[in-house]
């Protein structure tokens, strides 16, 4: 399998949104996510992450794979969305989307690149740590992570949920 990452374009984004719903449905039967009722990131939110430089498609074989997307809070980056296609799974396509995530953050001169995601679930706090991320302890959380966090607690239970820092350079 031949996997290319690219920056993701606005012609992209409903194919980002399809994986992002396949890749849901492995939370179909927790108690994490309401799958019935969850809302895709939205247009707005891809074309403003792309415009940043912070939008990465993961193609294999020349599909459409995975794909990860983000913005610059300040002096960091946040990691808003990763995703991969479930038929492309564990095939390392999340590890260098990742990777190239982090490489376009500190082109763009972030300190730390920053991300929220569930504690339990193999692919999410685990995955991340064996990448480097370390949590981040609700004391030492930026303003901007406190509003994220808010708007989570609207519909998800945020204590299933943990902040995730990798430093990029010194502060």
């Amino acid at each position: 399998m031949s996997v290319t990452i690219r920056a993701a374009h606005a012609a992209d984004i409903f194919r980002l949104q399809e994986i992002e719903r396949a890749a849901a449905e492995l939370f179909r039967d927790s108690d994490l996510i309401d799958i019935d009722a969850m809302s895709v990131v939205a247009i707005g939110d891809h074309v403003h992450a792309m415009e940043q430089g912070l939008s990465l498609l993961a193609e294999a074989d020349g599909r459409a794979a995975g794909f990860i997307m983000g913005q610059m809070h300040f002096e960091d980056a946040y990691l808003h969305e990763l995703d991969v296609d479930p038929a492309f799974g564990r095939r390392g396509i999340g590890a260098a989307l990742v990777m190239r995530f982090i490489e376009a953050a500190k082109a763009k001169g972030a300190r730390a690149v920053y991300l929220s995601t569930f504690r339990t679930p193999q692919w999410n706090a685990p995955f991340y740590r064996k990448l480097g991320f370390v949590d981040v302890a609700r004391a030492d959380y930026l303003p901007w992570m406190s509003a994220i966090e808010n708007q989570q607690a609207k519909f998800l239970d945020v204590n299933t949920r943990v902040f995730m820092r990798l430093g990029c350079r010194a502060p």
